[in-house]
């Protein structure tokens, strides 16, 4: 017999929270993105969606962190982002 599950029971995080192997590697990465963007004195990707991709990637790995470091990783990544941004060239 098949039982549908609730549609709008709330999910356990206990049963999707990654491995601390896959924690370990996203954690890794976002710190090699964010000193990437820390150095760079120009965006280090050289298009819009190259741009967009790595600020995605970012957004999303910070989650399966815990909260306050993710967060803080964010807060980091964002301001040098937004750094990064105002030197691109103004399109008009």
């Amino acid at each position: 017999m098949f039982v549908q599950s609730d549609l709008f029971a709330t999910q356990s995080d206990s049963d999707d929270a990654p491995s601390e192997e896959v924690v370990a590697i996203l954690r890794q990465r976002l710190h090699e993105t964010l000193s990437l963007v820390k150095s760079a004195s120009a965006m280090p990707w050289g298009d819009a969606r190259a741009i967009i991709r790595e600020d995605n990637r970012f957004r999303y790995a910070k989650d399966a962190l815990p909260r306050e470091e993710g967060d803080r990783l964010w807060r980091e990544f964002e301001a040098e982002m937004d750094r990064l941004y105002a030197k691109l060239p103004s399109e008009g």
